[in-house]
């Protein structure tokens, strides 16, 4: 039988996972309202949307444990942000299914454009563990993109901040995993 201090943490887990569930589904909703199409302040909205409503997802299912909700907050959110903008690039992929090419040229085209997503989903693969991996080499991302994207027609400062800027928080973030490593994993 289970004691009776989990059902007041897995209350609280539940809360929490049902308040960020409807701060994303609110975010959502104010990123279409104000229209997505070349938008910064709306695509901001709707990614802070996506991560919450993955939060939310991850809070949801996880169980409870012993460790406290800030520290659980800061263990899952580079994690969930890293998927999270794996699957915004990806939806750049899709564009390879409107060019009327042939089924191997098709799936050629996709690999390609999924190259970015697969090198980010290595990167978290690596780091999930190894904090100090992520803490470095996402934002060592983020700058390659932007010295790549310097003087392309697509390198506007918006656009810059819009792919870096995840990456560069997503390190940071796991820089802090790394950081508070010992309070993370005690209490796991």
């Amino acid at each position: 039988m289970e004691s009776g201090s989990a059902l007041p943490k897995e209350h609280g887990q539940r809360r929490t996972a049902y308040l960020l569930f409807i701060a994303g589904a609110i975010l959502l909703v104010v990123a279409a309202v104000m229209g997505i199409s070349d938008n910064p302040p709306a695509i901001v909205s709707m990614l802070l949307g996506i991560l919450a409503l993955v939060l939310g997802i991850i809070y949801f299912f996880a169980k409870p444990g012993k460790r406290k909700p800030a520290y659980q907050l800061l263990y899952w959110t580079p994690r969930a942000l890293c998927i999270m903008f794996a699957l915004f690039i990806s939806m750049f992929a899709l564009d390879v299914f409107g060019e009327g090419r042939g089924f191997w040229q098709t799936l050629l085209a996709l690999t390609m454009h999924l190259i970015p997503t697969f090198l980010l989903l290595v990167v978290l693969w690596l780091s999930w563990r190894r904090e100090w991996i992520g803490g470095v080499l996402f934002p060592l991302l983020g700058a390659f993109y932007i010295v790549s994207a310097w003087n392309k027609p697509f390198g506007r400062w918006s656009n810059l901040l819009l792919m870096a800027g995840p990456l560069v928080v997503t390190g940071v973030l796991f820089l802090l995993n790394w950081y508070y490593r010992g309070e993370l994993r005690e209490r796991a």
